[in-house]
């Protein structure tokens, strides 16, 4: 007969899931908890700016899965971890398709910077020399 379940237990966040399985990449941690059997609660919270959701997960159960992931025996894909060669390729995949996205970002940036410095330009040649400006006081 298995020892009884304490009623409260403390679910474990999805940041603690991740200190728990370091191999595993944070965009997998909930589909490798389904793929291990995790059990998991949802739980939702309402406030004045709107729902907020988030997902506990069993802590026996991550014990027993971060074992199995040290033996080598948990149900896992291979893009699901950090240090296997699928995910080098995937993580360079990534990158490649998001440098538009960065280049844009950084053009972006220098542009607001060459306004800016333009303007602080032109402002302070604006106020110039005192002797090149008309004096109004007779």
């Amino acid at each position: 007969m298995p020892a009884a379940e304490p009623e409260n237990v403390a679910w474990l966040s999805e940041r603690q899931l991740a200190r728990a399985w370091p191999t595993i990449r944070a965009t997998c941690l909930d589909a490798t908890a389904r793929a291990n059997g995790v059990r998991n609660n949802h739980h939702v919270s309402h406030s004045t700016w709107g729902e907020l959701r988030w997902r506990g997960y069993h802590p026996a159960d991550v014990a027993r899965v971060a074992a199995a992931i040290a033996d080598g025996t948990a149900e896992l894909q291979p893009h699901w971890r950090n240090d296997t060669p699928e995910a080098k390729l995937l993580d360079k995949r990534l990158r490649r398709e998001n440098l538009p996205g960065a280049l844009g970002c950084a053009l972006l940036v220098a542009i607001g910077v060459a306004i800016v410095v333009t303007f602080l330009v032109l402002t302070w040649n604006a106020s110039g020399s005192g002797s090149s400006t008309p004096s109004y006081w007779h």
